[in-house]
């Protein structure tokens, strides 16, 4: 065979066996008020991502625009260029539609004004579907009053999908980002895999212009009234696993990273990133830690590591239960610890219930949760001699 021949034939083959490129990674900061463990976070996680997308501006349910106080210096330091979002909370058809764009302009302004690299705009609005041809006509609007070099993104919900005018709000704008997280989940969960493979297959079917989606990366306490409807949704307030009128939502680390693989592995045509929802900020309970988010990013997870402990408070006779993270990574809880005799349970906490198992303990979790590394948690009380006892993790 000659030699430029062979040659040819290996580097074809390489170049079949190469792996796809990573895909671009964003990640929105969604603050209200910011503190120096904002900029801390975005300083240490900015080698991860290419860009910011930060809450910047709120339309209120009453139509009132408020410029939220970004630190655009520590921003600016960050290294990395932002995207400033703008949430609408109010129906289009109530609010003055050019004083709106008007103050979406004079943002921008502030913003470049005040050094911040921009790559372009989004909207956050969850519009009805049977308003999405209007919401097309005030975005065309807000085009024309942008400057030609700046993009504009949208919030996409799976919803719209299945909606003809959906085209028209697509030709719009640039870039879109599908939202695959949601509490309206008939399943219960935060994140579904299998649904969110289907609504970004969908959406790479309906448009010829990049898009992105949206991954979790934090949890919420939903609440319901007696009809089952939802009530609150707790996102960014301090974990409450115990809360009886709510139960907790979250997104496994394992589940959103072996979505993220496949979607390296077979990226759909026109997906250009991931955008996570949210950047975590020391402080936010409901966020993963960044260890566990660096490692889903980077394909470094390790395996979760729970452990059981009794303690023996020294002003009790009872014995006390706990369940520790000591790994790296953030993990569900398991579905029960089994305490061997004579270890004997009496009562369980917020998040087990006590049963008896012959002659061992049974504490069966009530709830799933997630028990980020390095936290513990109060499984319940049991009586126990000296020595300690065995304890069983069911997964």
């Amino acid at each position: 065979m000659p030699r430029l021949l062979l040659v040819g034939l290996v580097l074809l083959a390489a170049c079949r066996e190469s792996p796809p490129p990573r895909l671009e990674h964003d990640a929105y900061v969604w603050q209200r008020r910011w503190a120096e463990p904002v900029v801390a976070a975005l300083r240490d996680s900015a080698d991860l991502l290419r860009a910011w997308r930060v809450l910047a501006g709120e339309v209120d349910a009453k139509g009132r625009f408020h410029r939220l106080a970004v630190d655009l210096a520590g921003l600016a330091a960050s290294g990395r260029p932002a995207i400033p979002v703008v949430r609408i909370a109010a129906p289009l058809a109530g609010l003055d539609g050019p004083g709106l764009i008007a103050e979406i302009a004079a943002l921008q302004q502030h913003w470049q004004a005040a050094g911040v690299p921009q790559l372009g705009l989004e909207i956050d609005h969850d519009c009805a579907t049977r308003q999405l041809a209007n919401y097309a006509d005030w975005l065309a609007s807000l085009r024309r009053a942008l400057a030609a070099e700046r993009l504009l993104s949208i919030t996409l919900l799976p919803d719209w999908l299945g909606v003809p005018a959906l085209d028209a709000l697509l030709a719009t704008v640039d870039e879109s980002v599908l939202q695959l997280h949601a509490v309206a989940n008939p399943r219960g969960v935060l994140f579904d895999p299998a649904s969110a493979r289907a609504w970004t297959a969908a959406l790479a079917r309906r448009t010829k212009r990049p898009f992105r989606v949206a991954l979790p990366n934090y949890g919420s306490l939903v609440r319901r009234d007696e009809k089952g409807r939802i009530t609150a949704i707790e996102s960014e307030g301090p974990a409450a696993r115990a809360a009886p009128a709510g139960v907790e939502w979250f997104a496994a680390p394992a589940s959103v990273g072996g979505f993220l693989r496949q979607l390296e592995a077979r990226p759909p045509a026109g997906l250009a990133g991931i955008v996570w929802f949210r950047l975590p900020v020391a402080g936010d309970r409901r966020a993963w830690t960044p260890a566990t988010w660096r490692a889903v990013i980077t394909h470094r997870e390790t395996p979760v590591r729970l452990l059981g402990e009794i303690r023996q408070p020294a002003t009790s006779p009872t014995s006390q239960l706990f369940l520790r993270n000591v790994g790296a990574m953030d993990g569900v809880l398991p579905a029960a610890l089994v305490v061997a005799a004579p270890c004997r349970g009496s009562t369980g906490g917020a998040s087990f219930s006590f049963e008896r198992q012959a002659a061992d303990s049974l504490f069966l979790r009530t709830g799933k949760a997630l028990l980020r590394a390095g936290d513990e948690l109060f499984v319940g009380s049991l009586n126990c001699p000296p020595g300690g006892a065995q304890i069983r993790i069911e997964p």
